[in-house]
C-alpha cells in the first residue's frame, strides 16, 4: 500500500474541491458536470457525443450482424443450356436478394439440389432469363413448390422473364414476378 506524506488539509480540500459530484443533461443538450465545491463544468454536446458513439457501435454491430448481400448482388451466369446448376455462382452469403441473370441458348433445367445447401428461412432471389436470338427455350423446374404447378415463360426471342424463388424455411417456393419485359 501506497503511503503520502506532504498533504496537508487545504491541498486536500483544493482536491476534493474538485471532484465531480453530479452531472445533469441542460436545456441545451449540454453536460454539466458540478463539482463537490459547487462550481460547474460545461462537459459539451452530450447528444453529439453520445451519437457518434451509438452510431459508430450501431454501424458496426449491423455490418458483423448482416451478410454484405442485404442489399443484394447481381450474379451473371451467361449463356446457359441444359442444367443450370446455380451452387457456383450462388452461396449462403450472396443468394440474398440476388439477381441471377442467364441467357438461354437451350432448354433450360434447374433442380432444387442446384441451389446453396442449408439456406436462411425467408432467402429469396430472382432468376432474369432471357430468351437469345433464337427463342422457342424452355424452363423446367424439379423439386421446388411452384405457383399453380406450372412456370410459363415467354419464349419470343429476347423476351426476358423474372423468376422469383423464396425458402420458406422447408421448400423452395417459386413464382414468376414478371414476363415478357420490354
Amino acid at each position: 500500500m501506497a503511503s503520502f506524506t506532504g498533504i496537508t488539509a487545504a491541498h486536500a480540500n483544493d482536491i476534493l474541491g474538485q471532484s465531480v459530484v453530479s452531472g445533469a443533461i441542460n436545456g441545451s443538450g449540454h453536460l454539466i458536470l458540478t463539482r463537490q465545491n459547487g462550481s460547474t463544468i460545461d462537459a459539451g454536446d452530450f447528444t453529439a457525443i453520445v451519437s457518434g458513439i451509438l452510431n459508430t457501435q450501431v454501424n458496426a454491430a449491423l455490418a458483423a450482424a448482416l451478410p454484405a448481400a442485404i442489399a443484394g448482388t447481381v450474379v451473371n451466369v451467361g449463356n446457359v443450356s441444359g442444367v443450370l446448376d446455380l451452387t457456383p455462382a450462388l452461396n449462403i452469403d450472396n443468394a440474398l436478394n440476388a439477381m441471377v441473370k442467364v441467357t438461354m441458348t437451350g432448354n433450360v433445367t434447374l433442380d432444387v439440389a442446384d441451389l446453396p445447401a442449408a439456406p436462411r428461412t425467408n432467402t429469396q432471389f430472382v432468376l432474369r432469363l432471357q430468351q437469345d436470338a433464337t427463342g422457342g427455350r424452355t424452363f423446367t423446374l424439379t423439386g421446388f413448390k411452384k405457383s399453380m404447378g406450372l412456370i410459363p415463360i415467354t419464349t419470343t426471342a429476347n423476351a426476358i422473364d423474372l423468376v422469383v424463388f423464396l425458402y420458406d424455411g422447408t421448400n423452395w417456393l417459386v413464382g414468376l414476378m414478371g414476363v415478357d419485359f420490354k
